[in-house]
């Protein structure tokens, strides 16, 4: 497959690397700083699953130059979907698929606002990544996993493709027929995970111990749940229960990116997390005061960065 990789980041960057050694042809979007040291140096990925690699790339920051690909890895982050979907159109041909692996469930809608809800597949991911520097992708842990399916649940030959080129890299890639309901299931935790590590600036093992803090995370929990059915998603019950045992496996040092964003003082996905959550509860009438709350005391933050 020849796949495009938009927002060459922690995460595109991770994957994009690892699709190109097992075979894909792969090129990077990126910009700036990181565009410069991936054309003068290649991309160095470290990982804790592989050895240490540095390999040449093709990148630019002109989707132009890279014409129709089968697949564009859509990887940016939230706050800068809209502005990253409008370059999408040279790279697409009337198959292709543009895979969000992002946080949130809302980068559907604005993809398929851009570039038409026909190009668009829905997918997750579990991994910790980050660009530690320009041209240098760093891979902490997490499962690695990668969930992907067609919007409708159908098995096309273009999502049968890019589940077999995740196959080939050796992550574990399943094809799902229910891609919006496992979104929703992974947002439910992040939102929990982020709010509450972003909220106390402290990690889960002593979120997890403080009995008033853990009850707080898993309200966010139900509170996810509740919008999620409400907006139609066919989210199962039993919610509170799954994410506790997520949580009590969890390493007792874990944060999460957006305690991370926020304690760096950068620009965070909190809209596209807590705050979508508050504002789809406003519009069904779902309460949500936990994430209410989550969300105001870190908006602050979020502006001044």
């Amino acid at each position: 497959m020849h796949i495009a990789v938009v927002g060459a980041g922690g995460v595109g960057g991770y994957y994009g690397a690892l699709l190109q050694q097992s075979g894909q042809r792969v090129s990077f979007l990126a910009r700036g700083a990181h565009l410069e040291a991936m054309r003068s140096r290649g991309l160095r990925v470290e990982s804790t699953a592989a050895e240490p690699v540095t390999l040449r790339v093709t990148a630019t920051d002109h989707p132009g130059q890279i014409g129709r690909v089968d697949l564009v890895l859509f990887t940016v982050k939230a706050f800068d979907s809209a502005t990253a979907a409008a370059q999408l159109p040279p790279l697409l041909g009337p198959e292709t698929g543009v895979l969000t692996l992002q946080n949130g469930v809302d980068s559907v809608d604005v993809l398929a606002e851009h570039v038409g809800r026909a190009h668009v597949l829905g997918g997750l991911c579990q991994i910790f990544c980050t660009l530690a520097a320009p041209g240098f992708i760093k891979h902490t842990g997490g499962l690695r996993r990668v969930v992907l399916g067609e919007l409708d649940g159908r098995v096309t030959p273009r999502v049968q493709s890019a589940h077999e080129a995740f196959k080939a890299t050796g992550v574990p890639a399943e094809l799902s027929p229910q891609i919006l309901v496992d979104m929703w299931e992974k947002y439910i935790f992040i939102n929990a995970q982020g709010g509450l590590t972003a909220l106390t600036r402290l990690p889960i093992g002593v979120i997890r111990e403080t009995s008033e803090t853990f009850e707080m995370y898993l309200d966010v929990v139900d509170e996810v749940a509740a919008v999620g059915r409400a907006h139609g998603v066919a989210i199962p019950d039993g919610q509170r229960e799954r994410v506790r045992k997520v949580a009590l496996a969890l390493d007792p040092g874990a944060y999460s990116s957006l305690h991370n964003d926020v304690i760096a003082g950068r620009r965070t996905e909190l809209e596209t997390l807590l705050g979508t959550v508050v504002r789809l509860g406003r519009a069904h009438g779902v309460p949500t005061p936990s994430s209410r709350a989550i969300y105001a005391a870190l908006k602050p933050h979020d502006k001044l960065a």
